[in-house]
């Protein structure tokens, strides 16, 4: 979906990336809108995930072109004031609590309780002592709800216990009133439940996917 205004607008162009012969993408793109969830899919291996990192500054492209709103061209500095992201390693220092991460970033601890209430037992422990899906729950909750114009969201359905799925889309659905957000997760048919706007990333290239028929052309799901 394309609209005229600018505000409330994180676009990424002409992405290219590669490690000696090794072409990664070539002249990606993804486009995020305040109010909206985009959905980035693409087989294991296709670069998602190099394209995240590409956004925000974990790799440095070849090339690549980031705006924000009608802003000119913006450095990594800036973006990482105003956008967060969810990787797929854990990000919350092992030694930290996770009420101290939670101050850090300026996000309520409360509401994490509320949302799971078996954080409230976690608030003296450290992040080394948690689970794989203890830990991605909270830093996924801990992105969602920082206070930024966007988040991308890189696998945030995994590793989670499937009974937290409808909690995590409602979640989702409920900050993107304030934020654009960006997901991939290989569970793609999560993405096509939470997506307003899709993508596939294939070959390096990105193609908006408009309808399940377009996923079925490029050869990313059979009929």
């Amino acid at each position: 979906m394309e609209q005229e205004d600018e505000n409330g607008k994180l676009l990424i162009d002409s992405v290219q990336l590669r490690f000696g012969d090794n072409v990664v993408l070539q002249s990606a793109y993804v486009t995020s809108y305040k109010g909206r969830v985009t959905g980035v899919l693409g087989r294991n291996g296709t670069g998602k995930s190099c394209l995240f990192k590409c956004i925000m500054g974990g790799i440095r492209p070849q090339n690549k072109y980031v705006r924000l709103n009608s802003e000119p061209r913006t450095d990594y500095g800036h973006i990482g004031l105003r956008v967060r992201y969810l990787p797929q390693e854990r990000f919350i220092p092992a030694g930290m609590t996770l009420p101290q991460a939670y101050e850090l970033y300026g996000v309520d601890y409360e509401g994490l309780v509320r949302f799971a209430d078996q954080f409230d037992c976690f608030r003296n422990v450290k992040v080394k002592t948690l689970s794989g899906g203890e830990c991605r729950l909270a830093e996924l909750y801990l992105v969602l709800n920082s206070d930024v114009e966007f988040c991308i969201l890189d696998e945030p359905f995994s590793n989670i216990a499937p009974v937290y799925d409808e909690k995590i889309r409602a979640l989702i659905n409920e900050q993107k009133a304030n934020k654009g957000i960006i997901i991939t997760d290989h569970i793609y048919e999560e993405i096509l439940k939470a997506a307003d706007d899709l993508y596939l990333l294939r070959d390096g290239f990105t193609y908006q996917i408009h309808s399940r028929d377009d996923l079925v052309r490029l050869g990313y799901i059979f009929a």
